[in-house]
């Protein structure tokens, strides 16, 4: 079997893993009701609202402590690397274990992704959410401005899938045939570009901290033998660790808030039926700060 040892995981060729999945019945089984979920819950749910198609109530979710955080265009790279950054890891499993026995873990990473979906837009369905974006200076950022109808902010499936890739990745790589020196290196460099793909979401103006806490908790409720609150705790500890664009004072304020955050919605779900009725209830009563 290959080690990659001494390979990054942005060494793998993200193409690679598009065309062993799309050219293989296996692959479309579980990538099907993945677009699925993609293209009619999230992205033309959007439109729909856009164009006055639905008519769901619309929250804004800013928070005061957004703006301690600068809009930084130049993290558009960052940002759009959301995809690359959890495709990358199946590259690199199907290049270790081969096509067949890659694909397995391909349609488990992707069962698990397609339910986060789902579960997104059962409250998005309820009460869309959305934040003030400020106005680009650059192309790009035009571009996704202009694209992105913007109603489907908490929980943030940015940062969802941030967690899901972080959290699975630790399952899959103590679980399967890794060497320990794969299993350190591969878990260090997912969680360290999550969390700097994570910080991008406030720089770029397309999250709130409320999206962050929001999103964490959500995966906390539908993946709790994978997603811990320790490892919640441990991405919001690092969140902007190393930025110097960002007061000490306000890094600790945004963590702590996000923190208190998360521990309150999940305190409450503990007398609830189902997980979205704590979120929903704050989303009802929330009023941009």
């Amino acid at each position: 079997m290959k080690t990659f040892e001494n390979r990054k995981l942005t060494s793998f060729n993200v193409a690679g893993a598009y065309l062993n999945v799309i050219f293989s019945f296996r692959g479309l089984r579980f990538l099907l009701p993945y677009l699925g979920a993609v293209i009619w819950k999230f992205f033309l749910f959007q439109y729909f609202q856009k164009i006055h198609l639905r008519h769901v109530k619309v929250t804004n979710v800013d928070h005061e402590l957004d703006s301690t955080v600068p809009f930084k265009e130049e993290y558009i790279g960052i940002y759009m690397d959301f995809i690359s950054y959890w495709i990358r890891p199946l590259s690199m499993v199907l290049k270790k274990f081969g096509r067949s026995y890659g694909l397995k873990i391909c349609s488990e990473w992707f069962s698990i992704i397609t339910f986060a979906y789902n579960e997104a837009y059962r409250v998005y369905s309820k009460n869309i959410t959305t934040t003030k974006r400020p106005k680009a200076k650059t192309g790009a950022v035009k571009n996704i401005q202009r694209a992105d109808p913007h109603y489907c902010c908490v929980p943030s499936l940015h940062i969802a899938i941030i967690a899901l890739t972080v959290s699975f990745y630790r399952m899959i790589l103590a679980r399967e045939d890794f060497t320990e020196e794969e299993r350190k290196n591969f878990n260090a460099e997912i969680f360290t570009h999550g969390v700097e793909i994570a910080e991008s979401v406030l720089y770029m103006k397309q999250h709130s901290v409320n999206c962050i806490a929001a999103a964490l908790y959500m995966v906390t409720k539908i993946e709790p033998a994978m997603m811990t609150p320790e490892i919640a705790k441990e991405i919001i500890d690092n969140l902007f660790v190393k930025s110097d664009d960002v007061a000490e004072e306000n890094k600790r304020d945004i963590r702590t808030y996000i923190q208190v955050f998360y521990d309150d919605l999940l305190a409450q779900s503990e007398n609830s039926n189902d997980w979205t009725e704590p979120l929903l209830k704050w989303i009802a009563s929330y009023k941009a700060c």
